[in-house]
């Protein structure tokens, strides 16, 4: 059970507001573990508090990858392609299927009110996409730049992936573009007929 930092009191969830001081935690900082932070701010805007972020290095025992996090929030930016070297670093299993948590994870999502967030480099509004098929996290995503995660989402992504879900995803992944392949195979036939039937000069 994680607790509040300044009261004490258990934290619902995944999020990290204590429901009874209002606090904010920093209930993502075991999967950073080994992260550093540098001593400079980023020139770029938390798109919830609106306060510079600081620059976080994640590359201890991985490839390196550079993050800002909020200071007051503890949400996180990542850069494309910089979320899943962490991910497959922090997860310690997914290697096998655990289809009761994976169906408890996306019954129960991270609980935060539905709000539209700018890019922090762009100051572009950005997509709310469901990561993976199961997790239960609605990422806010940069097509250009990167993706937004709330306090606590990223625990939830670990503990998705640590469940499987990373192997649902790709298997999804792979049924859509089969069935992607069949309609697309169904209209070149259903074309193929109607200039069949249509004869040689056309129907004319």
């Amino acid at each position: 059970m994680i607790r509040c930092l300044s009261c004490s009191a258990p934290l619902p969830g995944y999020t990290g507001i204590c429901a009874y001081c209002g606090g904010n935690n920093d209930v993502d900082r075991a999967a950073l573990a080994g992260a550093r932070a540098s001593q400079r701010e980023t020139r770029y805007a938390c798109p919830v508090c609106g306060v510079a972020m600081q620059a976080v290095d994640v590359g201890a025992g991985r490839e390196s990858v550079t993050l800002d996090q909020c200071g007051t929030c503890f949400g996180h930016f990542f850069p494309f392609f910089g979320l899943e070297p962490l991910l497959a670093d922090a997860a310690k299993y997914g290697a096998l299927l655990d289809v009761k948590r994976l169906d408890d994870l996306s019954r129960h999502p991270v609980e935060y009110a539905v709000a539209y967030r700018k890019c922090p480099i762009c100051t572009k509004f950005m997509n709310r996409i469901n990561f993976g098929q199961r997790s239960g996290v609605i990422t806010d995503q940069c097509h250009n730049h990167g993706i937004w995660l709330d306090a606590g989402e990223l625990k939830r992504l670990v503990e998705w992936k640590n469940a499987g879900g990373e192997l649902v995803n790709k298997e999804y992944r792979e049924h859509a573009q089969r069935e992607a392949e069949k309609r697309r195979q169904r209209e070149l036939e259903k074309l193929a007929r109607l200039k069949k039937s249509a004869g040689p000069d056309g129907g004319y």
